[in-house]
């Protein structure tokens, strides 16, 4: 019981991390929290993981969620550098991941089954499975989303996103998955392109 206890209290944390990548992106407004964005990585990854299995993959949803959970909990403690600084300088997001991944290792005692939490973050920063791989196209679509949000998408960022997503989904196994998911991330991308603003994508969303 006290490793879930300190564990709570130290993820209180996450209501106040800022992703202060947005910062260094050009972002000038409210900067999200670490808390949030786990919350509606989550969501996405959760959704997209029943979407191919509605269509016959065989994704483990359960092991999605956890990844989704987990997938920057090293940046309770820093290490959040932005993706166009890391595009212009690889070896500051090379120091980053090492920072990030020293912090999850650190974070993993507190969880009572340790290995597991320290297997799973491992995964999710190889992407060595389906799972962490559909984790990871949820990151980057939120990351996007948010931007839209906050007003402040651009058409480079659309066009630097979608090649990664469709990267990431490339190393899919599950070929329904696969399938599928290059198939939304189409669909996704003419939609992005037409949107000004997030009241645009609201306004459309609720067929107003």
């Amino acid at each position: 019981m006290n490793n879930i206890i300190e564990l709570t209290n130290i993820l209180q944390i996450s209501r106040i991390q800022p992703q202060y990548g947005y910062a260094v992106a050009g972002g000038n407004t409210r900067i999200g929290n670490l808390a949030e964005h786990h919350y509606l990585v989550t969501m996405l990854g959760w959704q997209l993981s029943e979407f191919v299995n509605s269509k016959g993959a065989n994704i483990d949803i359960h092991k999605v969620t956890k990844f989704c959970l987990l997938h920057d909990i090293g940046e309770l403690f820093g290490g959040d550098i932005g993706m166009y600084y890391a595009k212009a300088n690889p070896a500051a997001r090379t120091c980053a991941k090492k920072f990030e991944e020293e912090n999850q290792k650190f974070l993993s005692k507190y969880f009572n089954n340790q290995k597991d939490v320290q297997d799973l973050t491992r995964e999710i920063l190889d992407s060595e499975s389906d799972e962490a791989h559909i984790a990871k196209v949820a990151d980057y679509l939120e990351v996007t989303h948010y931007k839209l949000f906050n007003g402040q998408l651009k058409k480079n960022d659309i066009e630097l996103i979608a090649p990664k997503l469709k990267e990431k989904i490339q190393k899919i196994k599950d070929k329904i998955a696969k399938r599928e998911l290059l198939k939304f991330v189409s669909d996704w991308k003419k939609k992005m392109t037409k949107y000004d603003s997030f009241l645009d994508a609201s306004t459309d969303a609720l067929g107003i």
